[in-house]
């Protein structure tokens, strides 16, 4: 409020507010004539863009020469929780080698807040659409958003990982986003070859036809791609009578023993 001791023409005339996008002034009359002005917001102000608004109120007389007198206007803009946690992606990959030690460190989450103080402060949990075996697998830092293992993982049991992230900030009336993680989990080569051995003959002739079925040998092996593929051999198989074939009329991993050449006492 400006303050003119002068009467008359002399006296307070009129205020003006330094060019701005949001504020303008509302000049009002009193009953006595004198003049006063009120500050109005004219559209939203938004604290991410802006914090604080400086502003320049001018109070002019009527007299001859004019006269003049300046205040300065500071608006502090508060905050309010008017946004979510946000992460860089929706969706997030990771690979994981199975048996990875317990306590290895998968990621970290980061979601941002533009909001500040308790409204930019963020937690982290797991949604309800997680599983249990997952949440059993992994564990999740509340403050941190550190992602760790806390459960031996084998590839052969499961070979991936879905899991559903939320972000919450602290604010009285909080708001939350979301983002999910894949886990693939990588074979080690980690399983021994498993022989099974189906005999058709426990005992041959000496005279025995070469090609006669000895046996069925199941080769399985519980790892994937090449360390499930099995190489068989016959030991000392250079001086043997036999020989090893693999059969398309039996499953991928069995192979035949036949005779391969005559046989003698």
């Amino acid at each position: 409020c400006f303050i003119d001791l002068d009467v008359g023409d002399n006296s307070l005339r009129s205020y003006l507010l330094s060019v701005n996008e949001h504020f303008f002034l509302d000049i009002q009359t009193r009953s006595d004539g004198s003049k006063f002005a009120e500050l109005i917001l004219e559209s939203p102000l938004d604290r991410e863009q802006q914090k604080t608004h400086l502003m320049v109120l001018t109070a002019v007389d009527g007299g001859s020469p004019e006269r003049s007198g300046t205040a300065s206007i500071v608006v502090q803009v508060l905050d309010t929780n008017d946004n979510a946690p946000q992460f860089d992606r929706q969706v997030y990959s990771v690979d994981l080698i199975e048996n990875a030690p317990i306590g290895t460190l998968i990621m970290q989450m980061n979601a941002t807040d533009l909001d500040e103080g308790v409204n930019a402060e963020v937690t982290y949990s797991f949604t309800l659409y997680t599983s249990e075996k997952t949440q059993e697998t992994f564990s999740l830092d509340p403050s941190s958003g550190e992602i760790r293992v806390k459960d031996m993982i084998d590839f052969e049991e499961v070979k991936s990982f879905e899991m559903y992230v939320e972000a919450k900030d602290k604010a009285v009336n909080p708001l939350s986003g979301q983002c999910k993680i894949l886990v693939f989990i990588t074979d080690l080569n980690d399983n021994h070859p498993e022989i099974t051995i189906k005999s058709f003959q426990s005992s041959i002739k000496e005279n025995d036809p070469v090609g006669t079925l000895i046996a069925i040998i199941g080769v399985s092996d519980r790892d994937s791609g090449d360390n499930g593929k099995v190489v068989l051999s016959i030991h000392n198989a250079e001086i043997l009578p036999f020989h090893f074939y693999q059969v398309p009329v039996f499953r991928f991993s069995d192979f035949t023993l036949m005779v391969m050449k005559g046989t003698c006492l």
